[in-house]
């Protein structure tokens, strides 16, 4: 409806200073876009300028603003490939970049040229607030300004969480959002590479919420989980359904279970290749951190494939949560 009303007020903006509302503009308008409080950001591909550079922008902007009910405007153009995935944001309207996003009853606030918001993954912020965690100790690997940490502590009312997070913007975003969310207390930010400064022997639920794959820190997390108890990783991943998309087969699966494995959509064998191929990982370094340290052989059960969304053609975001446990030897 918003994207309708958009372009019926341009359509009026364009007659009135003389200029055609042809296919080609009525093409570049937007048809969806972010909304953090008061700002609107708009995708990159929208309103080409050398479509529009001969209508005062400064009005241009105004009626946007002023139709879509916002006091601020801003354009998102690329990710900055600097390790953190800054963005790079254009202001339109206002000088003010930052702001306060409210989901699920929790408020985010983060400068939008300094950190990322993901909004495709509210699903999975819903679904980690459901979770009962009112006795656990949680790390959470790749916290960002606190997509799952503030839902775990607000909703899920975890005992601690660990949020490591490299970035340091982010890092800084989610120390105050830990304190505006009235959480603090119960949490502790490691600025940094978590490979070098997540605790260890600590989790009984680990999340590692980095697309396209947190491999890389798999390691870590074996490391950082309970090592009498174990416990549950959320582990997110880019997963493709082409035809052609062949995961290795694992030589040993004793010790990994998916006989009572649930998923939230059809389930697709290359999901389930996926969670297996990478619960034999984790085996694999779970089994090692034994010899150097661990007490006991270890197992996993493949207990949930969940579906976040569409990444890409034939690309599914997915998440698997394994429940890593030792056993008797």
């Amino acid at each position: 409806m918003s994207a309708e009303k958009l372009n019926r007020a341009i359509k009026k903006f364009c007659a009135e200073n003389q200029l055609i509302f042809s296919e080609e503009l009525s093409s570049s308008l937007p048809k969806r876009w972010e909304k953090h409080g008061d700002m609107i950001m708009l995708p990159q591909a929208c309103f080409n300028p050398e479509l529009w550079n001969s209508l005062d922008q400064s009005k241009l902007w105004d009626l946007v603003a002023d139709t879509l009910k916002v006091k601020r405007l801003a354009r998102q153009t690329i990710i900055t490939d600097d390790g953190y995935r800054t963005p790079k944001v254009v202001m339109l309207k206002g000088t003010s970049t930052t702001v306060t996003h409210i989901d699920n009853k929790i408020k985010y606030k983060f400068d939008v040229t300094k950190c990322m918001f993901s909004s495709g993954n509210i699903t999975e912020k819903i679904r980690m607030s459901k979770l009962s965690c009112k006795d656990e100790t949680i790390v959470d690997m790749f916290a960002g300004i606190g997509y799952f940490t503030l839902p775990l502590l607000v909703h899920g009312k975890a005992k601690y969480v660990y949020a490591c997070e490299w970035n340091p913007n982010a890092a800084k975003a989610l120390k105050e959002n830990l304190i505006i969310n009235k959480v603090s207390e119960r949490c502790t930010v490691h600025q940094g590479d978590n490979r070098e400064v997540c605790p260890t022997d600590i989790a009984d639920r680990i999340i590692l919420g980095l697309i396209p794959s947190a491999a890389a820190s798999y390691k870590t997390a074996c490391q950082a989980l309970n090592q009498l108890e174990g416990g549950v990783m959320h582990i997110h991943g880019n997963v493709s359904s082409h035809a052609n998309s062949v995961f290795p087969t694992p030589k040993e699966t004793l010790h990994i279970s998916s006989n009572e494995t649930t998923c939230n959509k059809i389930l697709k064998q290359q999901w389930m290749d996926w969670a297996i191929f990478t619960a034999t990982q984790l085996l694999s370094i779970l089994n090692i951190c034994k010899d150097s340290g661990f007490k006991s052989q270890w197992s996993i059960n493949i207990l949930h494939i969940e579906r976040v969304k569409s990444y890409a053609p034939h690309i599914d975001h997915i998440v698997i949560d394994l429940r890593c446990h030792p056993v008797a030897i």
